[in-house]
């Protein structure tokens, strides 16, 4: 999710958007908050998951505001300057807010067990986090594809210009298309929170790795982000099995590979910043 928020955001906006791991932290922090050091309920956590994804999403649609808006016209290494820059503030802020130590989130303890599939046990939880993470991926094509909210979208990132033209409310959709692909990482950290722990900087290192699925996927591809997503996971999870010491290390692999092969990514378009 992370990556669908960071690719829907570059393919309509064309932000290259670092601060985009810091919203990612921000929400498995807010699942700190809400759900504390019990063993919650499913519904209980299902509040989280709201809670962090509001919050985060407000925090992005100020962030787009009050600094990104005023960019878009800028080229692109000022807005990663500007992006690093604002996850250096939230990081920051963030500390502030819950300290600099270590927390844990614990998962439901319906999902705490093991599911056997084809003679493997697997966690419970990650393959609650798979189905999720395809749900929302279906959901994403099915908004871009299928509303007017999505033909919207589309018009704007082929040619914004034109879709003023036709009389589209560009600063609307832009506005809301950067709340949603904050959304999106706000409920992803809050996911993860059980999994890993959680701190101001947690999204430091996922934000390589979501641009790693960005880049092999092909920059402004939903499409390609979800198959780029699979193929990362599959090589990690082979690497750690057989490859032990190029674990960590296998996104960077399948980036140099992919971009020495196709240097637009999988689906990557002529045109960067077409939706698909």
């Amino acid at each position: 999710m992370v990556a669908s928020g960071l690719t829907l955001i570059y393919g309509v906006l064309g932000v290259l958007n670092f601060a985009h791991g810091s919203l990612f932290a921000v929400g498995a922090l807010v699942a700190t908050s809400v759900i504390g050091t019990v063993f919650p309920s499913i519904p209980v956590f299902i509040g989280a998951a709201l809670v962090g994804a509001v919050v985060v999403g407000v925090l992005g649609l100020v962030v787009e505001r009050t600094v990104v808006r005023r960019l878009y016209r800028g080229d692109h290494i000022t807005m990663l300057l500007a992006t690093f820059a604002i996850l250096l503030i939230v990081e920051g802020a963030s500390e502030l807010l819950w300290g600099d130590s270590p927390a844990t989130v614990n998962q439901p303890k319906v999902l705490s067990g093991n599911v056997h599939v084809l003679g493997a046990a697997l966690p419970a939880y990650s393959i609650l986090l798979v189905v999720i993470g395809a749900v929302f991926a279906v959901g994403l094509f099915l908004l871009l594809n299928r509303s007017r909210f999505g033909r919207d979208i589309k018009a704007i990132a082929q040619d914004q210009v034109m879709g003023e033209a036709v009389g589209l409310n560009t600063k609307r959709v832009m506005f809301l298309v950067f709340g949603l692909g904050s959304a999106l990482a706000g409920l992803a950290g809050v996911l993860i929170a059980p999994t890993v722990s959680v701190s101001a900087n947690l999204g430091d290192s996922y934000i390589l790795e979501s641009f790693a699925v960005v880049i092999i996927g092909g920059l402004g591809s939903i499409t390609g982000s979800l198959i780029s997503s699979i193929l990362v996971g599959v090589t990690e999870a082979l690497a750690v099995a057989y490859f032990p010491f190029l674990s960590g290390f296998t996104f960077y692999i399948l980036v140099a590979v992919v971009l020495l092969v196709r240097p637009r990514g999988l689906l990557g378009n002529a045109r960067i910043g077409a939706a698909a």
